[in-house]
């Protein structure tokens, strides 16, 4: 029986090219990536920085538009990236270790974490490992619906639908992994992701963000006010640090990675190896990504400014397990995906279908064109074997006329020899095979005797008796009968 596999057709199409658009709503910027994807390589096509301070939501959807508005025409999937300071991320335990019962404990639970009541906020999480075989550890993400709500308007006033919104230190974390070969290490490590007003301080273990808390500190603080802003930097690194240590969550991190705005990473460097006890190193994400002239253009006038966290949930985005769009719109989604599913498989069976009438009808053509060859190369010998057969059948009726001629005298003289004297014939039919006599005897035994002699012959079959009839004819009784029968042709 056919079946189809639509994942095979998902894989298929996941090899074309896309185009996505990742937005951060990052405080008093608005970044912008614009990333190009195919099976052969992946580029980062274009960052843009806004500043959007003191502006209205409506002045904001008109800078994405004017910023852009040259990509609507085309095929592209925008995608909301979270920043860290906009949500509220727990570490808990849970008591189960299954999926589906995880998922309803923390949904009633999740409005203990907040202020917010249950319907104002959206939850998701990342589930970190099973121990005492009952029980499951998770980071609980908690974003207030009114963030997403007003970033799903802006960008729906723009003209794009926003269907992904992803965590950008998730992100972050896969991006770094991926780099440094981190995906098999059993010890965890700590990344340090330094903005222009934010330091998005994670702990990652084998592609998995494990512990996430925002530093109201950045780039600008630490250079506009150095000797005030690093010991407030150091002091919440440690805070950090003590937060994730006395969640028991995993072992302490063995390495701290630090990235972002690469002006002042050198500095920064410095300051960490004197105040933290962990071994610093420094990743530049704008020479692990393949970024265009005109993006690296972006990234040098805009110094204190980090991208990274704008350009790697992109790049990670099928892997990324965490993503904050409203249930209505993830159920809209996978409508949408459905229909689009179905589509496929139409234009697959239809495709199919087309190529089987091709197949069927060519096969068709080149019978019909052979056969015609086939007719106008024996047309000659058409000709004269119906000329044949036509001689055939003259020759036919000749000899069966001469195979029947005198047939009829043959039964007229086997009748003949099978009456007796005292039966007198009175009348003699046949028609093809049908043959009946009629007459008169002296006695009813003289009927049945000459019934039962031509029963005998050779020349008659299937002899009956059609009917009987006694009569007076002056003194004398008489007999009238009529027998009829099939004439049957002797073997020899």
């Amino acid at each position: 029986m056919f079946k189809l596999n639509i994942n095979k057709l998902k894989f298929l199409s996941a090899l074309a090219n896309q185009e996505f658009v990742g937005i951060n709503f990052s405080g008093n910027n608005l970044k912008i990536s614009h990333v190009k994807v195919s099976p052969s390589k992946k580029e980062i096509v274009n960052l843009l920085n806004l500043d959007v301070t003191g502006l209205s939501d409506l002045d904001i959807t008109k800078n994405i538009q004017v910023a852009i508005g040259a990509l609507k025409g085309k095929k592209i999937e925008v995608i909301d990236i979270v920043p860290t300071q906009l949500v509220i991320t727990k570490n808990i335990e849970i008591p189960s270790i299954e999926k589906k019962e995880i998922k309803e404990i923390l949904n009633l639970q999740a409005g203990r974490h907040t202020p917010y009541s249950r319907e104002e906020i959206i939850v998701d999480y990342v589930e970190i490992g099973t121990y005492k075989h009952s029980y499951t550890k998770v980071l609980l993400v908690i974003v207030a619906r009114s963030v997403l709500k007003r970033h799903y308007e802006i960008l729906d006033r723009a003209g794009f639908r926003l269907k992904r919104a992803l965590l950008a230190s998730e992100g972050l974390a896969l991006s770094v992994s991926k780099t440094l070969r981190l995906e098999m290490d059993n010890v965890p490590v700590n990344i340090l992701h330094v903005d222009e007003n934010f330091t998005d301080f994670s702990i990652i273990l084998k592609n998995k963000v494990i512990f996430i808390r925002s530093i109201p500190i950045g780039t600008f603080q630490l250079k506009n006010e150095k000797e005030v802003y690093q010991l407030k930097f150091v002091d919440e690194l440690k805070r950090s640090l003590e937060a994730y240590l006395g969640g028991d969550i995993e072992i302490s991190p063995n390495m701290l990675i630090l990235t972002g705005a690469g002006e002042d990473l050198k500095e920064i460097e410095s300051l960490l190896n004197k105040t933290m006890h962990l071994p610093v190193k420094i990743l530049s994400y704008a020479s692990i990504f393949n970024i265009s002239e005109l993006a690296k253009g972006t990234i040098s006038k805009a110094k204190q400014v980090s991208f990274f966290d704008v350009i790697a949930p992109i790049l990670n985005c099928q892997e990324m397990k965490i993503d904050l769009i409203p249930e209505e719109a993830r159920v809209r989604r996978s409508i949408e995906e459905r229909g689009k599913d179905l589509i496929k498989t139409g234009i697959f069976i239809l495709t199919i279908f087309i190529a089987t009438f091709f197949i069927l009808a060519s096969k068709i053509y080149f019978k019909g064109a052979q056969l015609s060859k086939l007719d106008s190369k024996y047309a000659v010998i058409n000709q004269e074997a119906q000329k044949l057969e036509k001689d055939l059948l003259k020759v036919g009726l000749v000899k069966n006329y001469l195979v029947n001629r005198g047939y009829t005298l043959e039964i007229l003289t086997e009748l003949h020899g099978l009456v007796s004297e005292d039966i007198e014939l009175s009348e003699i039919r046949y028609d093809a095979d049908k043959f009946s006599v009629k007459g008169s005897a002296d006695a009813m035994s003289s009927v049945f005797s000459f019934v039962d002699r031509m029963e005998k012959s050779k020349y008659f079959k299937e002899v009956k008796t059609r009917y009987t009839a006694k009569r007076k004819d002056g003194l004398r009784d008489y007999t009238d009968f009529e027998v009829i029968a099939l004439m049957e042709r002797p073997q020899d």
